[in-house]
């Protein structure tokens, strides 16, 4: 018989919005279909740094309408706050878990000046002349968000090990739950081979045994065989940048954010 673990870990753990590889290349051929943005592709500017990173904007429309690419592909950003004065000054900020405020990933345009902000590093942009700007507007493709996941629960023992669980961002797959364990920088996948997920709470099943997410327990426990060990409950929305830089869960992966090249 196998030996079976139980992962006993609170619900309260809050849902929060998906390592950072900086200037790894971007997939060569997304799967997402394609956005159509002929509704309002004439409203786009594209601004860039001269170095292969761009960013399509609706500066005075749709707020939500912010792209970032290499020039062949685009991907929705997606959008936190958003604000403008007139036809003088714009700015956005998007999500970007790597950083400790809404701010450090942002960008806007001020007296002319454009730029993009990733942690403490500001990047002026230019805007893309005209011709070459309807130029890649007609053959770059623009698609959806590249992160698909959100993080669901993160906890962790006295000796450093944690156990992380995230899920998929499209509300149809959002039970197609990941698990990860160890220590931090070199978390592995826990292959499932069964998932149950109803109102009394979460049961994970993999090789090693079970892990079991029960909604009314305060304490979360990691039980192996018959020994006990209690967890600490890491709040997500609190642990972000350790979740996206450190854990090592996402190592190698881009975001799909202008903050893979210009953190």
């Amino acid at each position: 018989m196998t030996r079976q673990s139980l992962f006993i870990l609170s619900c309260s753990l809050l849902l929060s919005p998906p390592a950072f590889a900086k200037g790894k290349d971007a997939p060569a051929a997304p799967e997402d279909p394609t956005v159509d943005i002929s509704g309002f592709k004439d409203k786009l500017e594209i601004i860039t740094d001269g170095k292969g990173h761009y960013i399509a904007v609706d500066p005075w429309g749709d707020q939500k309408n912010l792209y970032y690419g290499d020039g062949k592909h685009f991907y929705l950003q997606r959008v936190n706050t958003s604000s403008r004065q007139g036809k003088e000054a714009w700015d956005r900020t998007f999500w970007e878990p790597r950083v400790n405020a809404l701010w450090k990933g942002g960008v806007g345009m001020k007296k002319g000046t454009y730029k993009v902000q990733c942690g403490d590093r500001a990047t002026e942009m230019q805007l893309l002349a005209a011709e070459e700007q309807g130029k890649m507007l007609e053959s770059a493709a623009f698609h959806g968000s590249l992160w698909k996941y959100q993080a669901y629960a993160l906890a962790r023992d006295d000796k450093g090990t944690y156990f992380y669980v995230d899920q998929p961002l499209d509300k149809e797959k959002s039970r197609a739950f990941r698990l990860f364990s160890g220590k931090r920088g070199s978390m592995k996948p826990l292959k499932m081979t069964n998932i149950v997920s109803d109102s009394q709470g979460d049961i994970f099943t993999t090789k090693k045994g079970e892990l079991r997410l029960v909604l009314d327990l305060k304490k979360p426990l990691w039980v192996e065989s018959k020994a006990k060990t209690e967890l600490v409950k890491l709040p997500v929305e609190d642990n972000t940048i350790m979740i996206y830089s450190e854990l090592g869960v996402y190592s190698g992966q881009r975001l799909g954010t202008p903050c893979d090249d210009l953190m």
